[in-house]
């Protein structure tokens, strides 16, 4: 993890390379819509800047009929600058339509790409707390990704049509017009690269703290905490803790804006010379007959325009893009993070090795787990029992290959779980975890959503709730597997233990060879948890399968039972034989045995 994450703070990506690769994006997904808001972007830009050709017509129409000349072309020329006002405000309501349908397109496949990048990264990069500020990061990005492109675009359409078509005009009249207006450039691009450097070092300060902040947020509004919140009376603790982190984060971008734009009002003092330089010398060449009234007025009438387009360009357009970079960069970083690519499939998931295997969290250095030798038979049903804190979840992960060993190797039918990308398991491993999710959908989907690889089996999804302890014609469930599990949006919310069986009745429909229950039972009561291990003992024939639970009755019904203790095998054997041995097993089961009695 470390060396992956060194890898990736060393690569710099440059902004040609982000236009690029957004550029990739949307050629191949919106082809169409693309090019045509960049054909009437060009128009809108080029429509504008033509303005002070139809304006100097306008003129010299003037001033012809003063001279004598018919009134005829000045009508004419009249009505060519409304029929201009018309098509160019079309164009840039056409250009403004085209440009947020690419907006909102690019948007969206912007975050499925990211969604889809997040399911292939090696899950234990979710136990670094840097790696979710990367994600904290990214997902801000994808928004700033979008304003990279579209922002740039917009820019070079300015340059390369408007600025491009006044610059060719004032060249043909003077040319040292043109070269004032390259010089009202030069301070806004510098004030771009500063404010770009300032913002993108604040956002990586700020995420920590937004993060936290958003949590802590999340602990007074959220419906998963608000109970417990405010029973105990935790409301103002929170507040406090959330304002806390997000004033500071404040605090980091406030002070890098003070300090860019103050860089920034120094550098407009400079821009304005250009402005005030052309001003001068438009005057000069009337005065010295090198330009005609009708140039001149068309100019004159133009240059409020040019300025405001400017400053417009440079103090909102090109800070949207430099603030936006930063956080860009943090997308495309969390891109090009490295995967766990499958190399082998696994064959059939019945037969699972552990062969001197250690393993510790990122950032921790004393193993969770210590040179663990096990191997687990075909059909086999093995108990992995064991105190708080002993390593059994974190057994569970490496046997299902979530995480890789830091040391030795997990194998599964002879595979190592290296060489096998998480998920890489369908119709061959299933489990049940403790902290299971209560998915906001309808009984049969939250069922379903184990196995949606494949058509959905109505039958197998009763049969799998059955074996969980449910009933779908339980009164509970009024519209059957189409009841909405779910009071936000109309439907009915579950008891604890319900939801825990409707997770093991999910872990149970998935087509599998070997299933691994990691406390699948906490919050069911001992009676009801004996009948559900029963029913799952019997389904479990000729399966391998992997219990992992605190209640020692529970693990009677294994063929062999693992004591770990402090992150190693202490014991391991059937029932009665660790129970002759007086040992770590023995204690246990007679001291929670108490508890019935």
């Amino acid at each position: 993890m470390e060396n992956r994450k060194k890898e990736t703070e060393k690569k710099k990506y440059s902004y040609p390379y982000m236009l690029g690769s957004m550029l990739k994006i949307s050629v191949k997904n919106m082809p169409g819509t693309f090019l045509a808001a960049l054909l009437v972007m060009a128009l809108a830009e080029a429509a504008s800047g033509a303005g002070v050709i139809v304006k100097q017509n306008l003129f010299e129409s003037a001033q012809e009929m003063m001279g004598g000349g018919s009134a005829g072309r000045v009508y004419g020329a009249a009505i060519l600058l409304g029929v201009y006002f018309i098509v160019s405000m079309l164009l840039y309501a056409a250009n403004n339509l085209l440009q947020e349908q690419g907006r909102l397109r690019l948007h969206q496949e912007a975050g499925n790409r990211l969604n889809r990048k997040a399911s292939r990264i090696d899950p234990i990069c979710y136990e670094d707390n840097r790696f979710l500020d990367d994600i904290k990061r990214a997902n801000t990005g994808i928004e700033s990704v979008v304003e990279v492109m579209w922002v740039s675009i917009r820019m070079a359409g300015i340059f390369l049509c408007y600025y491009g078509f006044m610059g060719a005009y004032l060249a043909q009249i003077e040319t040292g017009l043109l070269v004032m207006l390259c010089i009202s450039f030069v301070p806004y691009i510098i004030g771009g690269a500063v404010r770009y450097r300032m913002h993108k070092l604040a956002a990586y300060k700020a995420a920590p703290y937004q993060r936290k902040g958003e949590y802590y947020g999340r602990c007074i509004t959220d419906k998963e905490y608000a109970r417990e919140t405010r029973l105990l009376g935790a409301y103002g603790y929170f507040f406090r803790k959330f304002r806390e982190n997000m004033e500071l984060a404040r605090d980091i971008d406030w002070k890098a804006t003070k300090k860019s734009e103050l860089v920034e009002i120094f550098l407009r003092f400079i821009s304005m010379t250009g402005y005030i330089g052309m001003l001068l010398l438009l005057f000069y060449y009337l005065i010295r007959g090198r330009v005609d009234i009708a140039a001149f007025a068309a100019i004159l009438s133009s240059l409020d325009n040019i300025s405001d387009r400017l400053d417009t360009m440079f103090r909102n357009t090109l800070p949207r893009l430099t603030d936006n970079i930063g956080s860009a960069e943090n997308y495309m970083a969390f891109m090009d993070l490295p995967e766990r690519k499958a190399v082998k499939e696994i064959p059939e998931g019945k037969r699972v090795s552990f062969c001197k295997v250690s393993f510790a969290y990122p950032g921790n250095r004393e193993p969770a787990l210590h040179q663990i030798d096990l191997d687990i038979k075909e059909g086999e049903t093995i108990a992995i029992v064991g105190e708080n804190g002993a390593g059994k979840s974190t057994f569970a992960k490496l046997l299902l290959g979530l995480y890789c060993p830091t040391e030795g190797r997990v194998e599964i039918d002879g595979v190592d779980t290296r060489e096998i990308a998480p998920g890489n398991s369908a119709g061959k491993l299933s489990a049940v975890f403790q902290n299971f999710q209560k998915y906001k959908m309808s009984l049969g989907e939250n069922v379903f959503l184990s196995d949606s690889g494949h058509p959905i089996d109505e039958k197998r999804i009763t049969h799998s709730l059955n074996r969980a302890g449910l009933d779908e014609g339980d009164g509970e469930f009024a519209q059957g597997l189409d009841t909405m599990l779910s009071r936000e949006f109309g439907g009915t919310d579950l008891s604890g233990g319900q939801w825990q069986r409707l997770s093991i009745a999910r872990g149970l429909y998935r087509q599998h060879n070997l299933i691994v229950l990691d406390e699948p039972t906490a919050a069911i009561d001992p009676l009801k948890e004996t009948e559900i291990y029963q029913r799952f003992a019997e389904s479990a024939k000729n399966k391998t399968a992997v219990i992992i639970t605190h209640r020692l009755g529970s693990a009677k019904i294994a063929d062999r039972i693992v004591v770990l203790d402090k992150g190693r095998i202490a014991e391991q054997g059937t029932h009665e034989e660790l129970l002759t041995r007086h040992g770590i097993y023995s204690e246990m089961y007679h001291e929670q045995a108490k508890w019935y009695t």
